[in-house]
């Protein structure tokens, strides 16, 4: 969308970026000092952690110049959504590209430009990473504000649509078989930005676009509207979609929030939506999500303050720790799928600086990694909807557990860790990773244990985020 309109309308709250309370740093002797108790019990289990680590945009960046398909596997990004990938790697995905005449033959191989997208992609199935393909334009209102009207042709544009679809899934125009099954139609049109026309218009065109794809594959899960913030176009789009059979296989939204508890609590807005409309069964996908305490207009004309926004705090210690509570927090909402914006060195929210060097918020996912491979979720205690936030893990085989501990935006300096129900009769290592201040995930603790349970009491930076993993020492 174009985010100095979302930003203004304050759906998240706007603040100045004088330095927030979770920036705080309290030692143990403090009188604000605070403490938080959290027992972890091995022994329960309540289901499987859900791999949310998703992001915009692949590996190819910087028009081309770096490949970050090493540090994509290093974090185990599993999903793409491709979306804005222009801003990164030129002249693919967006239908202008990809049809770059309007007025040609939609029937005609030869009216279609698919090299590049094919070279873009490829590095992404090299990934084994599944896509979400947006169909429609990146953001580009400055420099092409065509992009966001209507088309002048519903129905070639949505034919349009289905053979790239046939390009990528039957091998239509010397194509692929690559069984992409989420195809999103459009992205924000609650937004001016992406969209000059009415929502009644929008709707018409999903609806049109999302029969036309069925028809070539019923296989295919489709959706949008890729929501902005604003829940009454949703509440008209699902509306519409009811009594006119739109098919809907999953309604796609985003959220840029100043605390990570905001984030849950627009998930249940959006399935309080989908469950008054008939769409229970709809999945719910957060596919565009960041941190984002600032404000736009100073971000446009402040350059201090545009660093201190994008690179210190959304990609610092604080961007490091809402992402790790929002991870945490959605384990036990309805979202399917969440996408991160973004997972490039994009200024604007990326995993990495211009250089392709990764920001805190890098060390995060590869902490959620190590959570993943631990995918059978324990009971947990402590988490609160302040910011601070745990959950654990054991591996299928019991041979390792896993504890990921979020500190935003809270006072709390220190926890005390109960350990119990671990399944190893015998002595265990205990090692403590830390991202904070002065760590990237580093090891900064390891502790043999001689029992199956133990204590453990630690100080902590605010904000911050802890990695623990154990292992049996035997």
């Amino acid at each position: 969308m174009k985010r100095r309109d979302f930003l203004k309308k304050g759906t998240v709250g706007a603040a100045s970026l004088a330095v927030p309370n979770n920036f705080l740093h309290l030692s143990p002797s403090s009188p604000q000092a605070q403490r938080r108790n959290i027992e972890v019990d091995f022994s329960k289990l309540s289901g499987t952690i859900k791999p949310l680590n998703g992001v915009n945009g692949g590996p190819l960046v910087t028009r081309g110049a770096f490949d970050l398909s090493p540090s994509f596997s290093e974090i185990g990004i599993k999903h793409i959504r491709l979306h804005d990938v222009p801003w990164m790697y030129d002249d693919v995905i967006d239908i202008n590209y990809i049809f770059p005449r309007f007025e040609a033959d939609e029937n005609d191989p030869k009216s279609y430009d698919f090299s590049l997208t094919d070279f873009y992609l490829k590095s992404i199935r090299a990934l084994a990473s599944k896509v979400t393909f947006r169909l429609g334009y990146s953001a580009e209102w400055r420099y092409h504000p065509q992009y966001n009207a209507p088309p002048k042709d519903y129905a070639k544009w949505a034919a349009v649509c289905a053979h790239i679809v046939r390009h990528y899934n039957q091998g239509w125009a010397n194509g692929y078989h690559y069984n992409i099954e989420y195809w999103e139609i459009w992205n924000e049109p609650d937004g001016h930005a992406f969209w000059a026309g009415t929502p009644e218009q929008y709707y018409r065109l999903y609806e049109l676009t999302a029969k036309t794809l069925k028809n070539i594959d019923s296989s295919l899960r489709i959706g949008g509207p890729a929501l902005a913030s604003n829940l009454e176009f949703l509440d008209g789009f699902l509306k519409y979609a009811a009594e006119h059979g739109s098919p809907l296989d999953f309604v796609a939204w985003h959220a840029y929030a100043r605390r990570p508890h905001d984030v849950v609590l627009k998930a249940a807005k959006v399935q309080e939506l989908l469950d008054r409309h008939g769409f229970s069964k709809v999945e719910s996908i957060l596919d565009e999500w960041n941190y984002f305490p600032g404000e736009w207009s100073r971000q446009e004309n402040e350059a201090e303050y545009r660093k201190n926004l994008f690179a210190d705090q959304m990609g610092g210690v604080s961007g490091a720790a809402f992402v790790a509570s929002v991870f945490i927090y959605l384990q036990d909402s309805t979202v399917a799928l969440a996408d991160f914006y973004q997972g490039t060195n994009l200024f604007w929210g990326g995993l990495y600086d211009e250089f392709g060097v990764p920001r805190k918020p890098f060390f995060t996912f590869k902490a959620f990694k190590f959570l993943l491979d631990t995918p059978q979720r324990v009971s947990a205690s402590g988490s609160g909807q302040n910011g601070f936030a745990t959950i654990a893990g054991l591996s299928d085989d019991k041979s390792e557990a896993t504890i990921l501990i979020s500190n935003f935006g809270t006072h709390y300096n220190h926890y005390n860790l109960s350990l119990r129900g671990l399944p190893w009769k015998t002595s265990f290592v205990y090692e403590k990773y830390m991202i904070d201040s002065h760590h990237d995930l580093d090891l900064i603790r390891s502790e043999k244990f001689e029992h199956g349970t133990a204590t453990v009491s630690e100080d902590v930076e605010t904000p911050s985020v802890c990695l623990i993993r154990l292992r049996s020492a035997s």
